[in-house]
This record gives structure tokens, C-alpha cells and sequence, in this order.
């Protein structure tokens, strides 16, 4: 056998070897690849789920802040008229009407618009709160507070929003991820109980927070809603 033809031969041995091992390099390949894949998904719900039990945690702070301030002082922050008195001078004093006016994002309009602002400004200034303006969350945007901000809502409530204007009534979170909070605090009913939800504000951006039927859209996987929870 001639040099030439014994090389051709070896070549072609080993190359059905190679071709053979590579196979089952590529399937153990997929396996990691899949593995891979599975772990990272699984990071991202529970990085979801946490910022999500976050949002929780801070309106429940929220309504604590609020309750002991009214314990303390007898009446609600931004709302109080002794504020610039008792809590820190140079802040604005409410009217004392048991209703914290505003929008949330502004103090421009009338005597008292201030007020939703100054609720943050007081809990602060009362050591509840470390900070004086509308907190952010997890997912972004801010939470503000506001007195029968849409109809048929009465009391006051925390918005999770993104601003709009001097409205925090821009979309923010996903159907499917108000759901998860809603189900946690009250119930899934997006029109009623002590948790709501609404369209937002839309950006230009997936689809509707709602379907015609006033139910949550889950199939839209893009920022829709704004959350409203009852203090």
C-alpha cells in the first residue's frame, strides 16, 4: 500500500470518528444550553417576584407611616395645619379638612394642591419616612397619593404609576403583574375592592390593561396599567 492511499485512509477514519464524537459533543451541548436557559428564565421570575413583594412591602410601610402620624399628631399628613409648627419650619401647612387635595406630582392649582406633595414631606419631617418626595419602585415610576382620584373611588389612595403631567396616571405595570399584587392584597376584580386597576396612560406600546369586558388583559406582556390601592 502505497503512502498516499494509506494517509487517504486514515483521513477518512478519523473523519467518521470526528463526525461521530462531535454529535454527542453537540447533544451535551444542548443539554447545558437548556439548563442554561431554564436557570436564567427561573432568575427572572423570582427577580420579578421580589421586586414585586417589594411594591407590597412599601405600601404596607406606607400605611403604617400614615396611621402612627395620625395617631400622633390627629390628622393626616399633607393635610396637617400645624405642620410648619410642630414638625420642621419652611413646610407648608395643610388645611386641616381631612381630605389631602392635589394631584400628586404638583403643588401648582389651588391653596391646598399642595397637599398630596406635603403628605411625603411631612412623614418625613415626623421621622416615618427617610425621604420627602413620591417614592420609586422596583419596576420604576413613583408612588403618589390622592383623594377619589377616578370616579366610583372614594377615600384616598396610593397610585403606582408613571408621571403624566402632574398626574402619576401613566402606564407602568403589566396585567399580569398587577395581578400577582392584587390577588396578594385584595382581590383580582380590577373595578373593585381596596385594589384597582386602570388603563394607563398609553405610550404607544402593546395593548389595553383592560379588554372590553373590564377584565385584565394578561395576554399583553407590555407596561399598560396603573395600580390603585385604598390607604
Amino acid at each position: 500500500m502505497s503512502t498516499v492511499s494509506a494517509v487517504l485512509i486514515f483521513r477518512r477514519f478519523t473523519t467518521k470518528r470526528l463526525k461521530a464524537f462531535s454529535l454527542v459533543e453537540l447533544a451535551i451541548a444542548l443539554v447545558i444550553i437548556g439548563l442554561l436557559i431554564g436557570g436564567v428564565l427561573k432568575g427572572q421570575e423570582l427577580l420579578e417576584s421580589a421586586r414585586l413583594k417589594t411594591i407590597i412591602t412599601q405600601l404596607n410601610q406606607y400605611r403604617l407611616a400614615t396611621n402612627t402620624f395620625v395617631d400622633r399628631y390627629g390628622a393626616l399628613p399633607g393635610d396637617y395645619d400645624k405642620a410648619s409648627s410642630y414638625l420642621k419650619a419652611g413646610l407648608k401647612d395643610g388645611n386641616n379638612n381631612g381630605i389631602i387635595e392635589g394631584f400628586g406630582l404638583s403643588s401648582s392649582g389651588g391653596a391646598a394642591s399642595h397637599e398630596a406633595l406635603s403628605f411625603w414631606e411631612h412623614l418625613a419631617a415626623a421621622e416615618l419616612l427617610p425621604n420627602n418626595t413620591p417614592p420609586t419602585t422596583k419596576l420604576g415610576g413613583v408612588v403618589t397619593i390622592a383623594h377619589a382620584p377616578l370616579d366610583g373611588m372614594q377615600g384616598h389612595w396610593f397610585i403606582i404609576g408613571s408621571a403624566n403631567g402632574n398626574k402619576n396616571d401613566a402606564s407602568l405595570l403589566t396585567p399580569l403583574q398587577c395581578l400577582t399584587i392584587a390577588k396578594k392584597l385584595d382581590t383580582e376584580d380590577p373595578f373593585s375592592g381596596n385594589v384597582q386597576m386602570r388603563n394607563g396612560v398609553q405610550k404607544g406600546k402593546g395593548g389595553q390593561c383592560l379588554k372590553d369586558n373590564k377584565i385584565l388583559n394578561t395576554a399583553t406582556k407590555d407596561p399598560a396599567c396603573v395600580l390603585y390601592v385604598k390607604l
